[in-house]
């Protein structure tokens, strides 16, 4: 009669394993709607790929475009994306004080470096931060500081120079990134702030307008907050946990190593680990370093 227990029980829970457990490529379906920045449309393109072949019922669309626009989206139209991506953090820092984005959902990978574009003439004589006091530099071309992270992380990297207050009075908003970086090709400009390789890669030249323009310098790193881009989830997604499974493939480690080599930028070497986004990792560094030392 024990044995016969004993055999009972391990039956039992042999059932109850197969029951519970499940494949972790166990076949979902739904459809994702993803607000993807243009610099990080093929590797992401590329994930999206490998994420179907496991998963050939779950169907993505896309809303591709820079960040401003794609903020601007999330804001205006009534159907909204289930997961932003921002090229740099700001854009979603800003959707979460706006609440249209989960903070909880948030998780950061890549990294990115300030530049000083110039055209390619270079009238300004420009060479390095400092020089954009020059008096031949008579316009700066920025996007939006408050809502784009390029522009962002330049204001806060000028500030702790001690150059922002002296240069403002040459800054020239634009509108989005694209926009200011035209004002350097057309000339209206004499230096521009982008991140490195948005949309100028230093490696390559695919368009004839980048040929007019080159990089003048970067930005030091301890002067600004560490950029990245950040994905998380809109508030308003009807798809949360197929929504959280892909932004946890699209963030393991194998898929950021794919993409890092598939043209993801990682400027500033950081582990291909996802990490966390919040105040903190904004913050500007010399606050940081204040705080440190309080």
């Amino acid at each position: 009669m024990r044995t016969a227990v004993v055999v009972f029980l391990v039956i039992l829970v042999a059932v109850g394993a197969v029951l519970v457990w499940r494949s972790p490529t166990e076949p979902l379906s739904g459809d994702l709607y993803v607000a993807v920045p243009m610099g990080l449309y093929v590797p992401y393109l590329q994930v999206v790929e490998k994420f179907q072949a496991l998963h050939p019922d779950v169907e993505f669309s896309q809303m591709v475009d820079t960040p401003e626009t794609m903020a601007a989206g999330v804001e205006e139209n009534e159907t909204k994306p289930d997961i932003f991506i921002s090229p740099g953090g700001h854009e979603i820092t800003v959707l979460v004080e706006k609440g249209f984005v989960d903070p909880d959902s948030l998780v950061a990978f890549g990294s990115y470096e300030v530049a000083v574009l110039v055209p390619a003439e270079d009238p300004g004589r420009v060479s390095k931060p400092e020089d954009l006091l020059n008096p031949d530099v008579k316009v700066i071309s920025f996007s939006y500081p408050d809502l784009t992270a390029a522009s962002h992380a330049a204001r806060q990297a000028l500030q702790n120079m001690g150059l922002w207050e002296e240069l403002e009075p040459k800054i020239q908003y634009t509108g989005c990134c694209n926009e200011s970086f035209q004002w350097i090709v057309d000339d209206r400009a004499e230096a521009n702030v982008q991140f490195l390789g948005c949309p100028l890669d230093p490696k390559t030249a695919e368009m004839s307008e980048k040929t007019k323009v080159k990089i003048a310098c970067t930005l030091p790193r301890d002067t600004y907050y560490v950029p990245r881009n950040v994905a998380g989830i809109l508030n308003t997604t009807k798809n949360r946990k197929l929504a959280k499974t892909f932004l946890e493939f699209l963030t393991s480690p194998e898929m950021l190593e794919f993409m890092a080599g598939s043209k993801m930028r990682n400027d500033q070497n950081l582990p291909l680990v996802p990490g966390p986004w919040g105040p903190e990792q904004e913050a500007s560094p010399m606050r940081l370093r204040e705080v440190a030392g309080s």
